[in-house]
Order: C-alpha cells, then structure tokens, then sequence
C-alpha cells in the first residue's frame, strides 16, 4: 500500500441554521456550519479533493423562486478568499491540478464548486445523480438538490466520460479497520486498489451518500461527510432534532447508519479520526495539526 498521504482541510463557506436542529439545547441562536472540503495528497493518484463546498454558483442557482426558498431556509456566506479555488491557489495547487474529485453526496453545499475542476474524474453513488436529474423539482429543491450546479453533461450521464458511477461496496468496513469484534455493517469499496482510500456507503441523509476512510501513516481518517452534523452524535449519542430529519432521503436508512457509525466509533476512536463535513469542534482540533491554515 502506499505511503507518504497529506491531508489539508477548508472550510469553503458556511451555512447558517437555528442550534437545536442539531443538538438539543442549543437553542434558537443561529449557529454556523461550515461546509467542509479536505484534500487528499497521494503519492500515486495526486491530487484528490473529497467535496467541493459552496460557490459563487449557489448564489446564482438560487436568486429566482421556487429555488430561491433553499436559499432562505439555509441562508450562507462565502467570501472571495473562502472560496475552494482561492484556498488552492495559497498552496499553489491550480484547479487542473486536481485528478479527482468524490463528490458524497448531491446537496448543493458538498458540490457547487464541483464546475471548477473540468479535468478531474469525478465520482459518486448512482442514487445521487438519479435523484437529482429524475425527481421533479420541487422535491428537488425540498431535499437541497439544485440541478443548476451540474453541467449538462454531467446531468447526463451518457455524455460525460469523467463520471464515474460506485455502487458496489464489497468490504466490510471491520476488516478494513482489522477488528476482530465482528461485522459493523458497513460496506467500502477500495478505490485505487491499493488499501490507501476507501469509499463507504452511508445512506440516510442524502441519496447515494459516501464517505471516505484514508489510511494515514497513523491510523485513518474517516470523512463522514452528513452521516452525523457534529462529533456529539457519535460521541455522546446526541440525536437531531426531528426537523432535521425532513431532509433526509430515508429516516430509517439514516438512523441505522448512525448506530452503525456509533458503534465503529467506540471501537476505534483510539486509531480513526471521525470528521463530519461540517463539525466546527473537529475542525478546530485538526487545526492544531496543521491540516487547516
């Protein structure tokens, strides 16, 4: 397997939502969740961004009704020096220096910036482009999907040969961790062959959604992407508040890959650093890592 991966994380804009919709007692304060993108450095594959953030595009995509209530509801902010590309450009990485990008699921948060990396192979779960090019638009816009941000050709698949579709997660995420407890029931894919990053399905939240574990020198990273808002979920067994869950694509699918996640994380939180995308705690202890500028 290789060796010698980086890790560098952004935060490419924020999006703004009353606390207790993610942890009970937090009340009505407006509270900011930022939209999480980590770049991967790999010795063979190069550059790997998992996520892409908010974008200028969003703003566009959502200054006409009925699109411009996803825009209300979930108010955000991003400033030119947020954005993914200028972030980029400080580490003097261009946008055609990234050869690919995993994109975890379809909200509007995890891929407005995906229209800056033309070149790079991207990758997603085959629920997740059905759900945004065949559900009509206003469930679209219901559950945060925003046709607008894809291309025409990627909206078609058929036409886009940088589409790449996953859906067969054949390893059990225990024996990628080396458990000996038994199952946890949670499926991967390996997707370079190499043991270095592997793709897992974690339904619920959004059709098609896919987190990344990547094996570090030291144990692993795993990017849960909306598996869970905050590491409180995980950690204290805190549940969102029930309005949360009317944007999830199944309440049931999502609940169960919590306790799936619950369960991994009590059994390795000692070698896998769990990161949901927009979990400001985490962020600010990986910051002391030097993972985030």
């Amino acid at each position: 397997m290789p060796s010698g991966i980086s890790i560098r994380l952004f935060e490419v804009g924020h999006c703004v939502h009353p606390g207790f919709m993610v942890k009970p007692g937090l009340g009505w304060a407006p509270k900011a969740f930022p939209a999480g993108v980590a770049l991967i450095n790999h010795p063979q594959q190069g550059y790997i961004l998992f996520d892409t953030g908010y974008h200028q595009r969003f703003m566009q995509c959502t200054r006409h009704f009925p699109e411009r209530v996803y825009a209300l509801v979930t108010p955000c902010s991003l400033s030119e020096t947020e954005t993914l590309v200028s972030q980029l450009a400080q580490l003097a990485i261009k946008p055609e220096d990234i050869n690919h990008v995993v994109l975890s699921h379809f909200h509007a948060d995890h891929i407005a910036g995906v229209c800056e990396f033309n070149e790079a192979k991207v990758y997603c779960h085959p629920d997740a482009h059905h759900f945004m090019t065949q559900a009509n638009r206003f469930n679209r816009i219901r559950k945060g999907y925003l046709q607008g941000l894809l291309t025409p050709q990627q909206l078609s698949y058929a036409e886009d040969l940088s589409l790449t579709m996953i859906n067969h997660f054949p390893l059990d995420l225990a024996n990628v961790l080396g458990l000996t407890t038994g199952s946890l029931g949670l499926q991967a894919y390996d997707l370079f062959g190499d043991k270095a990053l592997y793709l897992v399905f974690l339904p619920g939240h959004a059709a098609g959604q896919m987190g990344l574990l990547v094996r570090l020198a030291e144990g692993f990273l795993f990017l849960l992407a909306d598996a869970c808002w905050l590491i409180d979920n995980l950690r204290d067994g805190v549940n969102q508040h029930w309005l949360a869950n009317i944007v999830c694509d199944n309440r049931q699918a999502y609940q169960d890959t919590l306790n799936k996640l619950r369960t991994c994380y009590e059994q390795t939180k000692d070698k896998v650093i769990f990161l949901p995308s927009h979990c400001q705690e985490t962020l600010n202890q990986l910051k002391q890592r030097g993972w985030i500028s």
